[in-house]
């Protein structure tokens, strides 16, 4: 039983029910021996088989126990014979006299093949009924065929094409072509020894000729449909710049079309071209062992070959830094050149990433050369169409001479025996030099069946029947495995991958050893994914079912099986525990995306892994709902986050997941302000007595945790923090943990938690996210203030200094932020406000044009106190007296720091200083950050003391020496002392 490519033939005789009303039965069965023998003789001549008489219908079959390359030629070849044959049939035709004639209908497409002793070969499929309409809807003498088989037999036979016909049983009206009387004789293939193309490879050389003079970076496009020659288009051109005198580091990445981690393999390839390109690039590896670190992690990636413990692995972030660092040090040593292979196959995630490449290393000598079909052309990102690329190389079908050409310099490598095959992929090529090249290398590139052009999915099926049955079955496994896969991953399936059987598929050109030992891939995909398509789906479903189970690519398997159950038997209570699976395996590979802010990976497999429980009603629901309304929040798409927690919770009501959900919304609608007053403890009791889930009760926390940041309290934020995350580990939510430890490290800058506490948390996160500096920068930043209140400056500076070079290299604006508001706060303890207030001027202006004025608003005001600190109250006065009025937009930080400053500014006709401090003396009792209570009551005495006030002053200063005293910040308490 096999699934494939066939060519089903349907004929009759015309006028057979008269012909029976006027003929005895023993001259009308006579007639019909002869017919039948002109029929199977045909059929046997041309290599098919006649899968039933019934009556005076035939009908019969080509490429069911074999393909071969030209099925569906020679199926209309004996179509014609059969009708040239019958036609000379002694003259017992409809009326007396006259000549047999038949009709015929020929239609070519995937079906079911199956053999047994009892009924023998049998094909199953819409393409046995389409051939049968075709019959009937065909008149006297006419051959119709489908569009398949159209596409195969081109330029062999003359095509007609007609209205599309309404045939019965179809809900559409079906396209069908009269084929011509005679078959044409093919021509003999020229003799050459290179194929035309010149003018795409001079304008290829062109363009790195440019590059290498001293000229910008250049992108070029090299565009075409499947297998018309790109990739090799664009190895020649390189060949001929060595040949020239021109010596560029050139590496190569294909982008697979099918299997998990596709994306990270073709990355994988560049960086590890790179590296073996450029002596620089290696260097760099060996004293740079972040990079080193970096592509370690993508190999075990691309490889499934993740440790559990691990960690989240490196980010988009730092994946697209640890390239910019190989692509410059590359391109320092001599001018480089990246081909990025098969680019309609890459995700979004991974075009921007490319364009963002191309885009880094602009002033730098560097060719990107991207090969990709038109199919890309209407959705590629801005970076890949003009007049961003330099120069768009489109690239043509051959044609009817060059295709020849390219046949004989081919088939000049092949035995004498072979070149009759040469013939036919010359006739059936359509121009393509893939097709060509697959019939005689056995090896190509591709997409699944029903996609794949025809031409193509004969020529690799022949391929494939051409080989040894041990070997057919080492293929048809491997193909459901993906484009990679190991010895071991074909022993679960219970299949052998014998040494021999390995041999001959690489002798073949059809799969090759990987650098990882015991591991291969394919050559070319549509070998891949055409072997997949010949399988038939129980096989598939049941493989795909025993890899996931096996934790082999599970989410990626599963989901394949989930398909395949749906073709097969949507009803099977099978479905619910396959949908449960799917939802379960691409909830933890979103999770992992999401860790990593691969945030289109993301969204993608969360989107799919809720779809799947709420379809089965599994409770990983919830997770999925969370995760996905976070994923798009990271996009900026918040409306869609809350549209994603309302549409399930709508879908989940009475259920546990509807609980969690409530929570989310209302963090949400907390985080854009739609609800600025929550009563998170009315929550708490809805939550207790709908028993919610332990997810429920850990966003709970953390709804709890930003509502008291609001409000200035955040020893009460921080217990919230310790909630979520107890909450968190109970789970084995690792992602929530990581999200919860950051969040905890940030809230604590501000608590009242001592800072010797304080300091080994950062510790601890700094070895958790070593291999992810996004998530060190603001744990860095954490431990420079720490460092800086105790006085340890020269710890402050190094720890921005990692945390400046992370904010560079991941090219994080907002991050610069970070840096400066932190860089500002060592300055002013340091003595130095000058500084202090230029720091701060550069983090307000940064989130001034990131569009977030009210965080701006609270550097400012921060820069102008450190002008009142530098002894200019005068010139300050202006700006506080305008921030003043601002104050309502601002946070409680900024508002207390504001009204605190203009205590120490000379009073300005519209200022109360009385009404100001008893504005002040409420917001101080909100809060409980010691640093920030500390720095006002500092104020405020001195305020007092200008004033006069002595006694006032000292008690002030007591209060302010015993928040400082309270969490250990001695570098501000000796300053406090030292003015007292």
């Amino acid at each position: 039983m096999s699934r494939r490519l066939v060519t089903v033939l349907f004929l009759d005789l015309v006028g057979w029910t008269s012909l029976s009303e006027r003929i005895d039965p023993e001259p009308l069965q006579t007639l019909l021996e002869s017919y039948y023998e002109v029929c199977s003789a045909a059929v046997a001549e041309q290599g098919g088989e006649v899968e039933k008489y019934i009556g005076d219908a035939v009908m019969a079959v080509f490429g069911a126990a074999a393909a071969l390359e030209d099925d569906a030629v020679r199926a209309l070849r004996t179509a014609v014979r059969i009708r040239d044959g019958v036609g000379a049939l002694p003259g017992l035709g409809p009326e007396p006299g006259t000549a047999l004639r038949i009709h015929a209908g020929l239609a070519a497409g995937e079906a079911l093949v199956t053999r047994s002793s009892l009924a023998g070969l049998r094909v199953v499929g819409d393409v046995v009924n389409l051939a049968a309409r075709l019959q009937s809807a065909a008149g006297p003498g006419q051959i119709l065929v489908n569009e398949v088989v159209a596409d195969l037999v081109r330029p062999r036979f003359s095509l007609v094409a007609l209205p599309p016909l309404a045939l019965k049983g179809k809900a559409e009206p079906v396209p069908a072509l009269l084929a011509a009387d005679q078959e044409a004789p093919a021509e003999p293939p020229a003799e050459s020894a290179m194929v035309n193309r010149l003018a795409e490879r001079a304008r290829l050389r062109e363009a790195y000729r440019h590059v290498a003079a001293g000229g910008d970076a250049r992108v070029v496009a090299v565009r075409g449909p499947l297998g018309i020659g790109k990739s090799r288009l664009i190895r020649e051109a390189l060949r001929e710049l060595g040949a020239d005198g021109a010596e560029p580091a050139i590496v190569i990445g294909t982008c697979p079309s099918y299997g998990a981690n596709a994306d990270r393999a073709a990355l994988l390839q560049v960086l590890d071209g790179l590296a073996a390109a450029s002596a620089s690039c290696a260097e760099l590896l060996e004293r740079g062992p972040h990079v080193a670190a970096v592509l370690d992690a993508l190999r075990a990636q691309a490889g499934a070959e993740r440790v559990a413990d691990a960690g989240p692995g490196p980010g988009v972030e730092e994946i697209a830094w640890a390239a910019r660092e190989l692509m410059s040090t590359a391109a320092q040593d001599r001018p480089l050149v990246v081909v990025w292979d098969s680019l309609e196959w890459a995700s979004a995630a991974m075009l921007d990433l490319i364009g963002s490449l191309a885009a880094a290393m602009q002033f730098q000598p560097v060719l990107t050369v991207c090969a990709t079909r038109p199919e890309l052309a209407a959705s590629s990102p801005p970076w890949l169409r003009e007049p961003h690329v330099a120069e768009v190389i489109d690239v043509g079908m051959l044609d009817r001479s060059d295709t020849a050409e390219l046949v004989a310099a081919l088939a000049g490598e092949v035995q004498a025996s072979e070149l009759g095959l040469a013939d036919r992929v010359a006739d059936y090529s359509a121009g393509n030099p893939l097709f060509i090249r697959l019939l005689l290398e056995s090896s190509g590139a591709g997409r699944p069946l029903g996609d794949v052009p025809p031409t193509l999915t004969a020529v690799v099926g022949a391929a494939i029947d051409r080989l040894p049955e041990s070997a057919q079955a080492l293929l048809g496994a491997a193909s459901v495995v993906g484009p990679c896969f190991k010895r071991a991953d074909l022993t679960l399936l219970g299949v052998a991958a014998t040494p021999e059987d390995l041999a001959v598929l690489a002798e073949r050109q059809l799969v090759r050893a990987t650098n990882v030992p015991g591991a291969y891939s394919f050559v070319q995909q549509p070998v891949h994914e055409i072997a997949y398509a010949r399988l038939e789906k129980e096989r598939r479903l049941a493989w795909h079912r025993r890899l996931a189970e096996s934790q082999v690519s599970p989410a990626f398997h599963f989901e394949a099986a989930l398909r395949l159950l749906d073709e097969l038997r949507p009803h099977d209570p099978e479905r619910v525990d396959a949908a449960a699976s799917a939802a379960r395996t691409l909830l933890q590979e979103g999770t992992e995306a999401l860790r990593q802010r691969d945030v289109l990976v993301a969204v993608g497999r969360l989107e799919r892994a809720l779809r799947y429980a709420v379809e089965s009603g599994d409770p990983c629901g919830s997770a999925a709902a969370v995760r996905l309304s976070d994923a798009l929040a990271l996009t900026g798409d918040m409306p869609r986050a809350l549209e994603v927690i309302e549409e399930t919770a709508s879908r989940c009501a009475g259920r546990n997941v509807w609980w969690t959900c409530l929570v989310q919304r209302r963090l949400l609608a907390l985080r854009q302000g739609i609800e600025p007053e929550i009563r998170v403890d009315v929550l708490a009791d809805e939550l207790a007595d709908g028993r919610a889930e332990t997810l429920a009760w850990c966003r709970l926390e953390q709804l709890r945790m930003e509502a008291q940041l609001r409000a200035g309290r955040y020893r009460a934020a921080e217990t919230a923090v310790c909630a979520a995350l107890a909450h968190a580990r109970a789970l084995g939510d690792v992602y929530e943990e990581d999200r919860l430890m950051a969040a905890l490290c940030e809230v604590r800058q501000w608590s009242p938690t001592p800072i010797a506490t304080k300091l080994e948390a950062c510790a601890e996160l700094l070895d958790r996210f070593a291999l992810d500096r996004f998530l060190l920068i603001p744990v860095l930043t954490a431990q420079a203030r720490a460092l800086a209140l105790i006085g340890d400056a020269a710890g402050a500076w190094a720890a921005l200094e990692q945390a400046g070079a992370a904010v560079e290299a991941l090219q994080l604006s907002l991050g610069r932020v970070l840096i400066a508001q932190t860089s500002g706060l060592v300055c002013a303890l340091e003595e130095n406000p000058a500084e202090a207030e230029r720091h701060y001027r550069i983090a307000a202006e940064t989130l001034e044009d990131a569009g977030l004025a009210p965080a701006a608003l609270t550097l400012r005001v921060q820069a102008v106190r450190e002008q009142v600190r530098a002894g200019d109250p005068q010139v300050a006065s202006a700006e506080l007296a305008w921030l003043l009025e601002q104050r309502s937009a601002m946070d409680l930080r900024g508002r207390l720091l504001c009204l605190s400053a203009v205590m120490r500014v000379p009073p300005g006709p519209d200022l109360n200083p009385a009404q100001l401090l008893e504005e002040i003396t409420p917001l101080l009792a909100e809060t409980d950050d010691p640093c920030l209570r500390g720095e006002v009551y500092f104020d405020l005495a001195r305020a007092h003391r200008e004033l006069g006030r002595h006694a006032v002053a000292e008690r002030l200063l007591d209060a302010a020496e015993h928040c400082y005293q309270s969490i250990g910040a001695s570098r501000p308490l000796r300053t406090v002392r030292a003015w007292r």
